[in-house]
């Protein structure tokens, strides 16, 4: 019969020997003990035997060993807080909010502690760090607790009081951090800290596993804290009790209510209404700085960034947005915007606004012009009558327009008979429908469209998805003028330039000060507007013919979008060796293919044809003269523009403008 033998358990009993003779540990441990298979019952009797030798060996050399060997030298005893010997004392403090209850308890915490370092005959105070309304979350936004690390490596201190681990830090790898650095920075000179309210001494190893978990429970309690402001966020919006906190040009009640102070309401009125009538946030911030008008915390000098923080707070027009921002990591302050991820409240009419809904939002669009509108708001006109009837006024860097806005004013001109006709002539002239009667003299002509014919000294007009720039000729054809100003008519695609004054609200300039034609002006929302009303390709440019009409003193120039020169950008040779010359250009179904065009070239329906029936030509040009001086002299009707609503006129903003300023 086998005799079966715990092996586990003999190891585990040899490992207190171990360090006492490794020499016959590893002699008794190289023989396997339970390879019964090949061993008979002898063979294992004779190894027992000899390891149970070793053993009583091991025993005895230990009982016969002198414990007062001259050479052992006893080490010093772990370091306490009371022992006894100078040191240099530094204290610190930190509450998290700057609440009066908490002003309170940092001046507590100083008082006490200032009272118990002159009451030790062994301490000196080397001064008392504070950080007041700090998170322990995070040492970066703690400039107390820096210095007080620089101080503690330049070795100005030996020990260090704090009511508590919270207090120290809510993060517990970052306590664990700076608690670790401060005993090794300065090896020779290690700098402890004692923890009041858990009699915890970090050059105490005893107090490590201890200083561990208090860490650990105060980085939970920081996390638990954030989720309970969550949950009372949470169930503020849903009830109704909306968070509100001061700004300028309001202060809050405990209700909530937002009441406006009109001493600092002058100075936001006057950056809304300054904005409108073109002025910069660079011009806006220095009239403030030399008005010397206190921001909500009381400085008097502006830069510039603030003012984009100031317009685009709704509660300045009297709503309320409640939750914009979130934090996603309570450690590190990581804030994002609130994209639904948390419940959020959105409350038009909330209180009394300092401006109207209205002039806010034509002041951020007219922010984001970035001081190129130095006219101010642009207007929304659209030629009443004339050949030019339909035509819409086009600023180039103004967003506060879009396609829907540019149709809707266009036919606002219109009744509903000459609409008809209008979109049947143009659906006749694209070859949509046929014409009720057609001249059989000129039935079978097709004339090919002009710009196949473009040159150099031709004007034209090129557009890109971003930007628009106008020919060295067409300035030569408009007699040197210095401004224009530019329609767009989106039913029948068609552009006109014509000169303007300096003055003229939508008028802008296309030279340099060196009298150099712009390279490019750019004008991403009027660009984009066309590139999806025509279901461009984005990737393409367009170049378009200018046609110039002479009436008295009087110039206009007219470009049609449906005849486009198509400029690819790109200069590879086709298989034949000729650049494309017909590609597909437009996003509709197959005729987008924009992966094949190279070079430049012409729309490929043009391929089957020369291009237009002459017959269809022939209206089209008499149309277009029939413009006369007068048409080409006429003001826009001036309309209000939907995507903002009705502003005051120039004239009353001017008059605002001037009150504000005297009343600083």
């Amino acid at each position: 019969m086998e005799t079966k033998i715990d092996e586990q358990n003999i190891i585990e009993n040899d490992e207190e020997f171990i360090d006492e003779d490794n020499t016959l540990l590893s002699e008794l441990a190289k023989a396997p003990l339970n390879d019964t298979k090949n061993e008979n019952a002898g063979d294992w009797q004779e190894r027992h035997n000899k390891r149970e030798a070793l053993r009583a060996e091991i025993r005895e050399r230990v009982r016969n060993s002198s414990g007062d060997s001259e050479y052992f030298h006893k080490g010093k005893p772990a370091p306490d807080i009371k022992d006894t010997g100078h040191k240099n004392v530094a204290v610190y403090a930190r509450v998290s909010t700057m609440n009066t209850a908490q002003t309170t308890s940092i001046e507590n915490q100083e008082q006490y502690y200032t009272k118990r370092i002159s009451e030790n005959p062994d301490w000196d105070m080397v001064g008392i760090y504070s950080d007041e309304g700090r998170s322990g979350t995070d040492v970066k936004h703690r400039p107390e607790f820096l210095r007080l690390l620089e101080d503690a490596n330049a070795e100005k201190m030996d020990l260090i009081l704090c009511a508590s681990v919270s207090r120290f830090a809510r993060n517990t790898a970052q306590c664990l951090k700076y608690i670790s650095k401060l005993r090794t920075m300065n090896p020779k000179h290690p700098v402890g800290v004692y923890f009041e309210t858990e009699q915890i001494y970090t050059l105490n190893r005893d107090g490590e596993q201890a200083l561990q978990i208090h860490a650990m429970l105060a980085d939970w309690e920081s996390q638990n804290k954030s989720r309970r402001m969550i949950l009372s966020l949470d169930q503020r919006i849903c009830t109704g009790q909306y968070p509100v906190l001061d700004l300028l040009g309001y202060r809050h009640t405990p209700e909530g209510d937002l009441i406006i102070q009109e001493d600092e309401a002058v100075t936001v009125r006057y950056i809304y209404i300054a904005l409108l009538l073109g002025e910069s946030c660079a011009e806006i911030a220095r009239t403030l700085t030399e008005k010397e008008r206190p921001s909500l915390t009381g400085k008097t000098e502006w830069s510039s960034s603030s003012i984009p923080g100031i317009i685009s707070n709704e509660r300045r027009w009297g709503d309320l947005e409640a939750r914009k921002t979130i934090c996603v990591d309570y450690r590190e302050k990581v804030i994002v915007p609130n994209n639904e991820e948390r419940d959020w409240a959105y409350v038009p009419g909330h209180h009394e606004g300092i401006v109207s809904p209205e002039i806010a939002k034509a002041a951020m669009m007219m922010k984001s012009a970035a001081g190129r509108l130095d006219k101010g708001v642009p207007d929304v006109t659209v030629i009443g009558e004339g050949a030019l009837k339909g035509y819409v006024s086009v600023s180039p860097h103004w967003k506060g327009m879009d396609r829907e806005t540019y149709l809707n004013t266009c036919q606002s001109v219109y009744t509903e008979d000459e609409l008809e006709k209008l979109y049947k002539d143009i659906r006749i002239w694209s070859g949509e429908d046929k014409p009720e009667v057609i001249s059989f003299a000129f039935s079978g002509y097709q004339v090919p469209p002009g710009i196949m014919f473009l040159n150099k000294g031709m004007p034209a007009l090129t557009i890109t998805n971003r930007s628009i720039k106008f020919s060295r000729a067409c300035r030569k054809k408009l007699d040197d003028c210095e401004w224009i100003e530019m329609f767009y008519h989106p039913i029948m695609q068609s552009v006109i330039i014509r000169e303007a004054e300096k003055d003229s609200p939508n008028a802008f300039r296309w030279v340099t000060d060196k009298g150099n034609m712009v390279t490019q002006i750019e004008c991403r929302t009027f660009s984009g507007i066309l590139y999806d009303s025509l279901h461009w390709i984005k990737e393409y440019s367009f170049k378009f013919r200018g046609i110039t009409k002479v009436r008295g003193n009087a110039k206009i120039m007219i470009f049609s979008l449906d005849e486009p020169l198509i400029l690819t950008g790109k200069k590879e040779k086709s298989s034949d060796g000729k650049t494309a010359q017909y590609i597909l250009y437009t996003t509709d179904g197959a005729d987008c293919d924009s992966g094949n065009a190279v070079g430049k070239g012409y729309p490929k329906a043009w391929k089957r044809r020369m291009g237009m029936l002459s017959y269809f030509k022939g209206q089209r040009e008499n149309k277009i003269n029939r413009i006369t001086e007068d048409d080409i002299r006429q003001e826009g009707i001036r309309t209000v523009n939907p995507l903002i609503g009705e502003l005051p006129s120039r004239q009353e903003l001017r008059e605002e403008m001037e009150r504000l300023l005297m009343s600083m």
